[in-house]
C-alpha cells in the first residue's frame, strides 16, 4: 500500500518518494550562475590584483590575450583588470598599508631598523625594515619600511638624510633603539657623522682632513640629522672573521701549503660542476648528491660545500677527481679537509644562528660568541693541523666584537633573556649588572609615570604629591624596593622560557626595549631578494615609486590586508 506524501505524490513502500517521468529528482543550478552569484566584478579584481602583487608579475601580464580569457572564464563573463586599473589600485592598497602599519607602529614600545643599499640596471635603492617585540606573545613582528630610489653618489650625507626621511615617515625617531647596518664604509661613516650614541669604535678609521669651510656651508642641512646608536651586523662581523681572518692565517701559517693545495681542487671540481650540466650529471651518476659551487661572500657556503665533499665515501671523491681531470686529494688533504669541518663547526653554527628571525634578538649575540670561544679553544686538544690557527681566530673574535661586549645595551639585551640571565658574567661583575637592571627598571617607570602625569594646568591631586622621604633618595631604605625585589627574584629564577616573563612585567618591559635590536642585517637583504624579478626590462613600466609600493605591498603582505581596496 503506498501514502501519499503532502505535495500529493506516491510514497513508496520505504517512505521515499516516487519519480514521475517529466520532472527530475533534483533541479541543479548551472555552474555559471552559480559563479555569477558569488563573484562580482570588485571580487575578481581583487583576486586578480592580490595575484599581480604576491608573485610580483609582470604588468604586460594583464595585457595578455590568454590571460584575460582565462579570467573571463573563470569569473563568467567578468573582465579582467587594465593597466590603469592596477596602477591606482597600487595607490589605493600602498596608501591603506601604510596608514596601518603606522597605527600599528604607535603602539610599539621599542622598535629596530635595518638598512641596505642595492643597485641593478644603473640605479640604486635604499631599503629599509623595521622590526619590534609584540608586548603580549614575545614574538618578533617585521615590516617594509621603505626601498627608495638614490640618485648620485651614496654620500654620507645623502644615506643620512634618507634615514632620517623614512624614520619620521612613519613616527618612529622617539621610539627607536638602533639601526642595524653591515660593515661597509659608507654606513659606518654616516653614524659616525651623526649619531647620537657614543657607543661606536671608530679607531680603525681613516682620518680624513677637510676644508672647514665646506663644512660649514652645508652645517645647516646637517645639523637636524641626529641618528641613534649604530649596530653593526654582527653576522656580517662573524662571516668577516670567517672569510678574511681564517683564510689569512690559513694561507701564511705551517697549514698553508696544504691548505691551498686542498681547496684549489675543491675549486676545480666546483667550476666544473659549475660550468657545465654534464659534470653536474656526472656526479650524480657517481654518487646521488649534488655539488654546488658556494659564493664567494658568504663563507658558509663554503663550508657547506667543502662538508659535502668529505662526506663522499674516499673511493668515490677519487672518482669525482677523475671525472673533471683534477689531481686526486690526497689522504693528508682529506684529513686536513675534515678537521677543518669538525673545528670550525661552532662558527658555522653561530652564523646560522645571526641569520634568523623570530628567536633571534640583540641578547643572543654575547653568549653565543662567548659559547663559540670555548668550543674553539675545545677543539685545540684534538687539532692536528689547525691547531695554530685556532688562537688567531679566538683573538679576532675578540678584536672585531670589542664594541658589543664594551655596550650597555646589548648587555641589557642579554640579562633581559631568561636563557641567558647573569650566567655568562664572571662573578664579580654580577653585581654591577644587578644593580644597572635595578636602575633601568626604575627609570623606565619614571619616564611611564611622566607620561601619564597631569597636562599644564591640569589640577594636581593629592596622590601625585611626593612626600619627602619619597622626593630624596639619599640614605638606607629608599629606592623602588618592589623594583629591587622583582629584579632579584628575576635573576634568582631557572625558567630558560620567555614566557616567564609574564611574572616579571618591569623585566619583560626591558626585555622588550632592548631586544627589539636585531643582531644581523640580514632581513633587510631579503627585502632585495625580490627586487631582480621586479625590475628587470620587461618590467620597466613601473616608475620607481610604483616599484617601491608593489615591494612593500609584497613584503608586509602578511600584517596589512590587501582586501578591501575595491569596495563592492
Amino acid at each position: 500500500m503506498y501514502l501519499k506524501s503532502p505535495k500529493g505524490e506516491m510514497d513508496g513502500p520505504n517512505g521515499s518518494p516516487t519519480k514521475t517521468p517529466n520532472e527530475p529528482r533534483y533541479k541543479k543550478s548551472k555552474l555559471e550562475n552559480l559563479v555569477n552569484q558569488m563573484t562580482s566584478q570588485p571580487k575578481v579584481n581583487t583576486l586578480v590584483f592580490n595575484f599581480m602583487v604576491e608573485n610580483v608579475q609582470s604588468l604586460s601580464v594583464l595585457e595578455q590575450p590568454a590571460f584575460r580569457k582565462l579570467i573571463e572564464g573563470l569569473s563568467g563573463g567578468k573582465m579582467s583588470m587594465t593597466r590603469n586599473t592596477f596602477i591606482n589600485g597600487i595607490m589605493m592598497a600602498y596608501s591603506k598599508m601604510k596608514e596601518e602599519l603606522k597605527e600599528k607602529l604607535d603602539s610599539v614600545q621599542s622598535v629596530c631598523t635595518t638598512a641596505d643599499i642595492w643597485s641593478a640596471h644603473n640605479r640604486s635603492y635604499i631599503g629599509m625594515t623595521c622590526h619590534w617585540i609584540e608586548k603580549n606573545e614575545l614574538e618578533r613582528k617585521s615590516a617594509a619600511l621603505a626601498c627608495a630610489r638614490i640618485r648620485g653618489s651614496h654620500t654620507f650625507e645623502t644615506i643620512a638624510a634618507k634615514i632620517h626621511e623614512i624614520h619620521l615617515a612613519y613616527n618612529i625617531e622617539n621610539k627607536l633603539q638602533a639601526t642595524v647596518t653591515d660593515n661597509g664604509s659608507n654606513f659606518v661613516k654616516v653614524f659616525k657623522e651623526f649619531s647620537k650614541g657614543d657607543n661606536e669604535n671608530y679607531e680603525d678609521d681613516i682620518v680624513e682632513f677637510q676644508d672647514v669651510g665646506t663644512i660649514l656651508d652645508g652645517a645647516d642641512e646637517a645639523m637636524h640629522l641626529f641618528l641613534l646608536p649604530h649596530q653593526r651586523c654582527a653576522s656580517r662581523t662573524l662571516n668577516l672573521i670567517a672569510s678574511h681572518d681564517l683564510a689569512q692565517v690559513l694561507s701564511h701559517g705551517e697549514t698553508a701549503q696544504v691548505y691551498c693545495s686542498a681547496m684549489a681542487k675543491c675549486f676545480a671540481i666546483w667550476n666544473s660542476v659549475h660550468q657545465s650540466p654534464l659534470a653536474i650529471a656526472a656526479v650524480e651518476d657517481i654518487e646521488k648528491m649534488k655539488l654546488t659551487a658556494p659564493s664567494v661572500s658568504r663563507w658558509i657556503s663554503e663550508y657547506s660545500a667543502v662538508e659535502k665533499m668529505v662526506s663522499l665515501p674516499e673511493t668515490k671523491l677519487m672518482d669525482v677527481c677523475d671525472c673533471f681531470g683534477v689531481p686526486r686529494l690526497l689522504s693528508y688533504e682529506i684529513a686536513f679537509l675534515k678537521e677543518y669541518i669538525n673545528v670550525f663547526k661552532p662558527l658555522a653554527f653561530a652564523l646560522e644562528l645571526f641569520q634568523g628571525e623570530q628567536k633571534c634578538f640583540l641578547g643572543l649575540v654575547i653568549p653565543t660568541v662567548l659559547t663559540l670561544k670555548k668550543k674553539l679553544c675545545e677543539k685545540k686538544t684534538l687539532a692536528l693541523y689547525l691547531l695554530d690557527v685556532i688562537n688567531p681566530v679566538v683573538e679576532a673574535i675578540d678584536y672585531r666584537f670589542k664594541q658589543l661586549f664594551a655596550s650597555l645595551d646589548a648587555k641589557m639585551a642579554t640579562a633581559t633573556t631568561p636563557q641567558f640571565r647573569l650566567w655568562w658574567l664572571p662573578e664579580a661583575e654580577r653585581e654591577d649588572m644587578h644593580l644597572m637592571l635595578v636602575a633601568e627598571a626604575t627609570r623606565l617607570e619614571l619616564a611611564e609615570a611622566t607620561r601619564l602625569e597631569p597636562t599644564d594646568g591640569a589640577p594636581i591631586s593629592s596622590d601625585n604629591v611626593q612626600s619627602e622621604d619619597e622626593f630624596f633618595s639619599f640614605g638606607p631604605g629608599t629606592g623602588n624596593s618592589d623594583t629591587e625585589e622583582e629584579v632579584r627574584r628575576y635573576l634568582e629564577g631557572t625558567s630558560k622560557n620567555l614566557s616567564c616573563l609574564k611574572y616579571f612585567q618591569r623585566v619583560r618591559k626591558l626585555f622588550l626595549k632592548f631586544n627589539a635590536i636585531l643582531p644581523s642585517s640580514a632581513l633587510v637583504e631579503r627585502l632585495f631578494s625580490h627586487n631582480g624579478n621586479i625590475l628587470t626590462p620587461k618590467r620597466n613600466g613601473l616608475t620607481d615609486d610604483q616599484f617601491e609600493q608593489v615591494l612593500l605591498l609584497r613584503y608586509n603582505s602578511k600584517i596589512c590586508t590587501l582586501d578591501k581596496i575595491f569596495p563592492e
